[in-house]
Formats: C-alpha cells, sequence, structure tokens
C-alpha cells in the first residue's frame, strides 16, 4: 500500500467534510469535542508529524495559532505535512514515538490511518450514512495491523493494558485475512501470532467493522463473537 498516497485522498476527504460542517457538531467518537476541535486536533497533530519528518528530531507537540475558518487552515497544515512526507525519503531515520521502526516511512502510515479514523468522526458527526464512512477493505486491514503492532504495545506501556485473555482470532471477511492475538509476554504486552496458530475464541466481520470496532468507532454489536474473551478485548483499551 502506497501510505503517502493514501494520505493525500485521506487529508482531502477531511478537509472536505471540515468545509461542509458547522464547526459545532458532537463527535460521537469524542466526548466533548466538536467537528472544528476536531479539526485543530488533527491539524497540529500534522503539524507534529511534518516538524518531526523535516528535523529528524523527537519534539513536542506544537500549539499552533489556529485561523478561521478551521477546514482552511487545516487543508494548509494537511498540505504542509504531504509537502514534509515528499521531501523526506521513506527509508531515512526518523524517529517517533514507539522507539521500533524509526523511520520517514512510519509518519505516513501513522498520519494515514490518523486522518481516516477522524474522517469517520466527522462523517458520522455530520450524520451521514454507513455509505459515506466505511473504510476501503484493504485500507482498514492495515490498520488492523497497525493497531496489533503498534498500539498494544503502547497501550500497555502506557498503562492501559488491552484485555487479551486468551488467543483471539480477528477474522475479515471480505479480503480473506486472519489475524491472531494472543495474552501477554512478561511485560504484559499482547503478542500478535502466526494465523496459522489455533485460537480460543474469534470475532468476525468486515475489515472495515474490525478496524473501526478496535478504534471503538462501531457498536461492537456489527461484529460476530464466539466467545466472551473476544468481546472482552473489543470492549475494553484497545487504542487511545
Amino acid at each position: 500500500m502506497d501510505h503517502a498516497l493514501e494520505l493525500g485522498t485521506a487529508t482531502s476527504r477531511f478537509a472536505e467534510l471540515a468545509a461542509m460542517s458547522a464547526g459545532d457538531e458532537p463527535v460521537p467518537a469524542c466526548e466533548g469535542w466538536t467537528v472544528h476541535d476536531l479539526a485543530v486536533h488533527l491539524g497540529t497533530i500534522h503539524r507534529w508529524a511534518g516538524s518531526i519528518l523535516l528535523s529528524g528530531q523527537r519534539l513536542p507537540e506544537p500549539k499552533p495559532l489556529v485561523t478561521e475558518p478551521v477546514s482552511e487552515w487545516y487543508s494548509r497544515t494537511a498540505s504542509a505535512l504531504l509537502g514534509a512526507v515528499q521531501a523526506v525519503s521513506p527509508d531515512e531515520p526518523v524517529p517517533n514515538f514507539t522507539h521500533l521502526g524509526e523511520t520517514a516511512a512510519f509518519w505516513s502510515r501513522r498520519q494515514m490511518h490518523e486522518t481516516t479514523v477522524h474522517a469517520v468522526d466527522a462523517a458520522q458527526a455530520l450524520g451521514f450514512d454507513e455509505g459515506r464512512w466505511t473504510v476501503d477493505p484493504a485500507l482498514a486491514a492495515d490498520g488492523i495491523d497497525e493497531v496489533l503492532q503498534v498500539f498494544f504495545p503502547r497501550m500497555t506501556a502506557r498503562g492501559r493494558r488491552p484485555d487479551v485473555r486468551s488467543r483471539v482470532r480477528l477474522v475479515a471477511t471480505d479480503v480473506g485475512q486472519t489475524w491472531i492475538v494472543g495474552p501477554g509476554t512478561d511485560d504484559g504486552t499482547p503478542l500478535q501470532l502466526h494465523p496459522s496458530r489455533e485460537a480460543d475464541t474469534t470475532v468476525t466481520g468486515t475489515a472495515s467493522d474490525l478496524y473501526l470496532g478496535l478504534w471503538h468507532r462501531v457498536s461492537r454489536h456489527r461484529l460476530e463473537f464466539d466467545g466472551d474473551d473476544a468481546v472482552a478485548m473489543f470492549e475494553g483499551p484497545t487504542t487511545p
């Protein structure tokens, strides 16, 4: 997957949604936030990622001066991020918050998924039907990989370990792909296991619903569970 290309598509989509918004619509998945807040957050994260990419240094999140209309401010910050992504080779050493796989390629993938999830947030806040926010299956499958590889360890390190009680298989019906995650290592971090391993319980759904379920953007009732341990994993902490 070309994460840089998909990032461009995702930022354009979010900018379009932000321009359609009055700004004060509540965001269902982000308690207390409006679409305006969401645009400020995402634009700020774009500036942070872009500054790390261009400097090659670990930097704190900026505190930008946001101008109105916020949709135009967001579009400019997104353009700056895309410029930074294009300016730095994907293989160039660049730090990230996981301290793993520290190359520039991390940031185009991370920002692509950050923007994709928040575009879903904006579409849901605007009251759009499912057809306007379902995520492309291949992109969603990549996002499931990222959650298991990046955020399960990160959540554990932050003291909010995902509730993985046994070996749970995730089955994406539309891409023919499966993942297995099992109970943790010595430090408590859940392990992603080889798909050929046996599982104790299974959760089945489209790649989009599994992805958005892990990000707590859709109800777990959209998924099919064959055991309580799988339900517990999806109801517990999985992502920030």
